[in-house]
């Protein structure tokens, strides 16, 4: 397909080079992860998860107004799914906890694989993967730093998109019923199996939720499990309008509430609220638009967790590593300067290289925010674009063209 974006060159003999590179990088991550989970004073985020737990186990409230600004923030059926990481030394807990971020990673690069293309077929980039990972490396520090829950929620997705397309049940229904658990927004997956008619899946999960439900149940009772559930909602009232126009969140709703509200200052919950669905209304809009492919799809679903988010920050941005993938492979001019620029942005904005002060008046114009969103709606054009009469895109080893309903019954 001839556009003003084409590839830059034509595609050569594959070679071995830009697998090893990504499994080195690969490497240089799960080496990352494993010595910040080591640090003491590190993985703040993921204490916080095992104190829910251990509160949990004693019947105690898992959100008492004294945690200040580090309380937990997910929904209290949640809580009883760190119990494992409890029975482990921190240390080693936070490792394994950080190496689910690569095991996503990894898990991706297989899931979007291109199979073989035909000779009228234009091969995806090779090194498209090593590119997406040099671009977010900062945003891998983070997120190993302060052991965050992101990359897991990565796992969980690609997991259940995987699981579905291979015509399994039950595994990629629990993976998306905890993702959904852990981060509501995770429903957005949801767009991509009802686009690939995986009906059954998402009852499924809805199945599992409610299985998940039992231990919190059990452990507090229903009237206490409400109670936990209010606590819950209370404790995100009270602790989002404050952050969300600081320097830090850089999503698609404080990028929205920036061009009305100065920097710094505390919104109103209709404000931030209508934030939100005005976010989600334009998300679901591109994304429909586009009639993106599964690959593009899920890139774009992954993201939309993150982007939709008012709290999102650098570090919640891992999300966006199947886009960047999906951005780098079709080795167009556009697709390849938005990825660069997203690697730019993460590197010159951290305070280490301006200082603490210099990196938030730059953060405070919300740069990732309208990278990620530009990268957005470039691959929701290349989508449509590859709708166009002529144009064939194979689809990934995994994936296949949905069944129809009475077939897969």
């Amino acid at each position: 397909m001839a556009t003003s974006d084409g590839p830059l060159s034509e595609p050569r003999p594959s070679s071995a080079a830009p697998e090893w590179a990504f499994r080195v990088l690969l490497l240089g991550l799960a080496v990352l992860a494993v010595v910040l989970g080591q640090h003491p004073r590190r993985g703040l985020d993921f204490r916080v998860y095992l104190l829910a737990a251990e509160r949990f186990l004693a019947g105690a409230d898992l959100y008492p107004v004294s945690d200040g600004f580090m309380p937990f923030k997910y929904a209290p059926l949640t809580a009883p799914l760190f119990l494992p990481f409890t029975l482990l030394p921190a240390r080693v807990a936070a490792a394994l906890w950080n190496l689910g971020s690569v095991a996503a990673v990894g898990a991706l690069a297989r899931l979007v694989s291109r199979a073989r293309p035909g000779a009228a077929e234009r091969a995806a980039w090779p090194w498209a993967p090593a590119l997406a990972t040099l671009a977010l490396l900062p945003a891998f520090h983070l997120e190993f730093f302060y052991a965050q829950v992101d990359g897991v929620m990565l796992l969980l997705l690609a997991l259940t998109a995987l699981g579905a397309e291979r015509g399994h049940l039950w595994g990629p229904a629990a993976a998306f019923a905890v993702a959904v658990l852990l981060k509501p927004p995770a429903a957005l997956l949801a767009l991509f199996l009802l686009a690939r008619g995986h009906w059954r899946v998402l009852g499924a999960s809805a199945g599992v939720g409610l299985m998940l439900a039992l231990p919190s149940a059990a452990r507090y009772g229903l009237e206490g499990l409400l109670s936990q559930g209010q606590a819950w909602l209370e404790t995100l009232a009270r602790t989002t309008p404050p952050w969300a126009l600081g320097h830090n969140p850089q999503g698609l709703p404080t990028l929205l509430l920036s061009l009305i509200s100065p920097p710094d200052t505390v919104p109103s919950g209709s404000a931030l609220t209508g934030a939100q669905a005005l976010a989600l209304i334009l998300f679901i809009a591109v994304v429909a638009w586009s009639r993106a492919g599964p690959v593009d799809l899920l890139a774009l679903c992954c993201l939309g967790v993150t982007l939709l988010s008012p709290l999102a920050w650098r570090a919640n941005f891992v999300m966006a590593w199947p886009l960047l993938r999906v951005a780098a492979e079709h080795k167009s001019r556009g697709g390849l300067a938005l990825v660069v620029l997203a690697g730019l942005t993460a590197v010159l904005t951290s305070d280490v290289l301006l200082g603490a002060e210099a990196a938030r008046q730059v953060l405070l114009w919300r740069p990732h925010a309208l990278v990620f969103t530009a990268l957005m709606l470039w691959t929701a054009w290349q989508s449509r674009q590859a709708l166009a009469p002529g144009a064939s895109l194979p689809l990934p080893r995994g994936f296949s063209a949905p069944l129809p309903e009475a077939a897969r019954h």
